[in-house]
């Protein structure tokens, strides 16, 4: 019985004997669950680092380096195939949150619920940001990246709920 309980417990948990994240019971697999919510901690994880980091940084510091805010074009790259173009307009806050809204080329309309941005305090590097979408079709993306300082493009790999994961570059029009 105790041994059942533990395949049982093990299968569920996403992890197989291998190490991968793979687990299933019958049908249904759960890699992509527990993916999306190990993605989703980490990016809130992030937001919260990002927001002690910000309130640490001097606000001159902050003011220089805040993101370009306006409309950013790209491409996505899914692991399913499905890549797509990719708009978002993006609004940098000078409190370090990001507000914004978007539309892919396939799954349509999606607004940033929650989002934030800062920037390293010695101005060597572009801001890190993370923020979390949710599209209109009822799903969620959970993003995290970095501005790149030589041109303003973001980079950033995420995860959705749909069990698709990725990597996108927006650029600044």
């Amino acid at each position: 019985m105790a041994g059942g309980a533990f395949y049982l417990h093990h299968k569920l948990s996403g992890t197989d004997e291998d190490g991968s994240d793979e687990g299933s019971f019958g049908s249904t697999s759960y890699r992509w669950i527990t993916s999306y919510e190990r993605d989703l901690k980490d990016t809130r994880a992030l937001m919260r680092s990002l927001q002690e980091e910000f309130e640490q940084t001097d606000p001159l510091v902050s003011a220089i380096q805040i993101p370009a805010s306006g409309r950013y074009v790209g491409d996505s790259a899914e692991d399913n195939d499905g890549d797509q173009a990719v708009m978002t307009s993006l609004t940098f806050s000078k409190d370090g949150r990001i507000l914004g809204w978007g539309e892919d080329g396939a799954d349509g309309r999606y607004w940033i619920k929650e989002g934030r941005w800062s920037s390293t305090a010695d101005g060597t590097g572009g801001a890190r940001v993370a923020w979390i979408e949710s599209y209109d079709d009822g799903f969620e993306v959970a993003l995290r990246g970095q501005v790149r300082k030589s041109d303003g493009a973001i980079l950033g790999m995420w995860a959705s709920t749909r069990g698709v994961s990725g990597s996108v570059k927006l650029n600044l029009e």
